[in-house]
């Protein structure tokens, strides 16, 4: 099979075309069609070094999101025929091979049919993101009706997911973008109100929070620079949702009795716990998609896998709004 593969860390062109053999499927496994991937920050990490720790072994395929069809199924597998068009976040952590091949093997627990209402590109733009928001606004958080939600970076990969699962949920939502077409997008999925943090204050965001005190879940997704606002930001007793392990640096944290939860989506893969949880999450999100509730932000700026470099630079370095993915022509 055609795939693309880092034989070392490196800057965005160390990909490299190779021929790997077929993979087949094991026991609890389904071979996918690859048809799609995306980019997370997770990827241009391992990419280039700063988490070799997730990298699988070299020649290294990288990418936990797929969306593909089932090209043949493992012994135990229950729920999927070959032919269903499907989505994943299974691979491309640790020791097993991602999505930037032609087929991959995924654990079927993993796995989910991909919602009809989707295109193969915009569903493989979900998986990590959903998974991540899930874990912290639904498992760790509990928002619902009467919570009100702050998401720093509102139309960021795991930002616009997360605006519409916590509406979805019930709760309150605002969020912060970098400019006023970006506030607009985001509150087109779904916010009550989205402010440019480039022009209003902490203390004018808190002021049109609920009650002027604050919000009570602030999901900090873009990490380090942006933590010492959600602080800010939060209410009294109120919560910060992590994914990136910044924890805040200024004083203060703790005189308001904040707590602080930090969530990695890929310990399923890598620590090999909750597999069942994942496709239990992606199930959800069909039901979401399918019901006009959940859909994807998509950079305009389109790649396809032999542009696998191009992709990386461009998540990494331009600020895109939504997900840049990719297609398996």
């Amino acid at each position: 099979m055609r795939a693309y593969v880092i034989n070392e860390f490196g800057d965005p062109d160390v990909f490299k075309e190779a021929d790997l053999p077929d993979p087949v499927p094991g026991d609890g496994e389904v071979l996918i069609d690859v048809k799609a991937s995306s980019v997370n920050p997770v990827d241009y990490k391992i990419r280039d070094g700063r988490a070799p720790f997730l990298s699988p072994p070299f020649p290294a395929v990288l990418h936990p999101d797929c969306a593909g069809v089932v090209r043949a199924i493992g012994t135990g597998v229950q729920g999927f025929v070959v032919g269903d068009p499907v989505y994943a976040f299974a691979s491309g952590i640790g020791a097993k091979q991602g999505a930037l091949a032609d087929l991959m093997v995924a654990d079927a627990r993993m796995v989910a049919k991909m919602p009809s209402t989707l295109s193969m590109e915009e569903a493989a733009a979900l998986p990590l993101v959903t998974v991540t928001a899930w874990y912290c606004l639904v498992d760790k958080a509990a928002v619902g009706p009467g919570t009100s939600v702050f998401i720093e970076g509102g139309t960021g990969g795991v930002g616009h997911v997360a605006i519409q699962i916590a509406k979805s949920r019930g709760a309150q939502v605002f969020a912060a973008c970098g400019t006023d077409q970006k506030c607009q997008i985001a509150e087109d999925l779904g916010a009550e109100r989205a402010f440019n943090y480039r022009e209003m204050t902490a203390e004018e965001m808190v002021a049109a929070s609920p009650e002027g005190r604050g919000f009570d879940v602030v999901f900090n997704t873009p990490g380090a620079p942006s933590i010492d606002h959600a602080v800010s930001i939060a209410a009294f007793g109120g919560t910060i949702l992590d994914i990136l392990g910044d924890f805040p640096v200024k004083p203060g944290f703790q005189m308001k009795w904040l707590s602080f939860v930090s969530v990695f989506a890929g310990r399923s893969i890598l620590m090999g716990v909750d597999q069942d949880g994942v496709g239990a999450i992606l199930r959800t999100a069909a039901e979401l998609a399918e019901k006009g509730d959940l859909r994807p932000l998509l950079d305009p700026q389109r790649f396809s896998f032999a542009d696998v470099g191009k992709a990386h630079a461009h998540a990494e370095h331009n600020q895109p709004t939504g997900k840049v993915v990719l297609s398996n022509l």
